[in-house]
């Protein structure tokens, strides 16, 4: 499934969630314009059920799932997507799979090399948040903290993140792209470093399925 002119979606709620580990250790290193406190020093993993939503250019919601996400770092995430459609995405710090439970297919593929084929090599921390990104000033709005990211190189799949916090706690991640559209993801019941059973950040195709790439 892809947008009509914009990012890939099955590649979105990948890259927003890297976007959310980086920044958790950006915003604490970097020199940023805005105060975070240190609710964000030691956060090493993460639980939150989530909703996103896409828009088309005219801000119409063309698409809404559902789920939980995982994180824990460095370099592991899950996201159980329960609505419209059953998929489960597992990066296990070596390979990122994608499980389609109605199309009975997984497709893998190595970490790193994923990374270098979309933004997420651009969002990986390599470099400290003020020079990978033009940060704007704070935007109040129905009692929320916005923060804008311009990259300072251009990007062909996106060319904006919006970062938005209630008080201390971060409520919600928007990536848009060149043509308008936007994937949002709202977190709720977010829970911050909870322990995770480590079997949740590994997979392994159920029997039967077909395995679509480097399954190593």
């Amino acid at each position: 499934m892809v947008w009509k002119c914009g990012l890939i979606y099955k590649w979105a709620p990948m890259l927003l969630m890297l976007v959310f580990g980086w920044l958790l250790t950006g915003l604490a290193q970097s020199a940023a314009p805005w105060s975070v406190p240190r609710y964000f020093q030691d956060l090493q993993s993460l639980r939150a059920d989530f909703v996103q939503r896409v828009f088309d250019e005219h801000a119409q919601i063309i698409q809404t799932s559902s789920g939980q996400m995982l994180m824990q770092k460095p370099g592991k995430f899950r996201w159980d997507y329960q609505t419209p459609a059953e998929q489960i995405i597992v990066a296990d710090g070596e390979r990122l799979w994608a499980y389609d439970v109605g199309l009975e297919q997984v497709t893998v593929r190595k970490l790193d090399t994923a990374l270098s084929s979309t933004p997420l090599a651009l969002l990986s921390g390599a470099a400290p948040l003020d020079e990978t990104f033009t940060i704007g000033p704070v935007r109040q709005r129905d009692g929320l903290d916005w923060y804008e990211l311009t990259p300072r190189q251009p990007q062909p799949e996106f060319r904006l993140l919006r970062v938005v916090f209630k008080g201390d706690r971060l409520v919600s991640l928007e990536l848009e792209d060149g043509f308008s559209q936007r994937t949002r993801l709202d977190f709720q019941k977010l829970e911050r470093n909870p322990v995770l059973d480590p079997a949740l950040l590994k997979f392994t195709p159920p029997p039967g399925v077909d395995v679509v790439g480097d399954a190593g």
